[in-house]
């Protein structure tokens, strides 16, 4: 018994002794992430159209939009190589609009990107005119680029270069995509013109 009771008293002593090193779990409350500050939305379509005549002239289009630095929409454009409808980024071939306060043309495939800012007459971003005006020759390759918002040009540097990524008669899709805080007031038209002959015989 008496080596039992030695026993027991020497566990006691090394628990007793262990106690000061056992330390008791918190409850930690992590605050919630914040919000964004922005009540934004982002809406996309994609449309079909035909681009791959041989006799395209011309390629014009323009937004019609609500400039503001939390608003954004562009248009891209490419061709459908999978054909699910949908342009995916790796199948986009040029991109234009407006976002984080500037006008853009975009090549994905070059790399390349044009920036411009233009202010307004009053200080205020308001509802603004974006077009691009593009001729081609016989063989559907650029030869002439134009671009202005209002009455202003821009991307003159463009206008200069041409390059090649500009237009291609390949593509068959543009994809709009459109994010903003406001109610949604843009509008885009494009227009593909192609080499007609008349004839009226009385």
């Amino acid at each position: 018994m008496d080596l039992q009771l030695q026993a027991l008293s020497r566990f006691f002593t090394r628990f007793l002794l262990l106690l000061p090193f056992v330390v008791s779990a918190k409850e930690i409350t992590l605050s919630p992430l914040p919000t964004s500050p922005y009540a934004d939305t982002e809406v996309s379509t994609n449309i079909a159209f035909n681009g791959t005549r041989s006799d395209v002239k011309t390629f014009d289009f323009k937004f019609t939009l609500e400039c503001s630095s939390s608003n954004s929409i562009q248009v891209a454009f490419g061709r459908d190589c999978d054909g699910d409808g949908n342009l995916s980024f790796v199948e986009t071939g040029a991109i234009y609009g407006w976002r984080n306060g500037c006008y853009f043309a975009e090549s994905v495939v070059a790399g390349e990107r044009y920036e411009e800012s233009v202010a307004s007459d009053d200080g205020n971003c308001t509802s603004r005119i974006f077009s691009v005006s593009l001729k081609t020759t016989k063989d559907c390759v650029p030869k002439g680029f134009s671009a202005t918002v209002g009455t202003q040009g821009v991307f003159q540097s463009l206008s200069e270069l041409t390059p090649s990524w500009l237009y291609r008669r390949d593509w068959n899709l543009m994809r709009i995509t459109r994010r903003g805080t406001s109610t949604p007031s843009e509008w885009f038209n494009c227009k593909i013109g192609y080499s007609t002959f008349y004839i009226t015989i009385r």
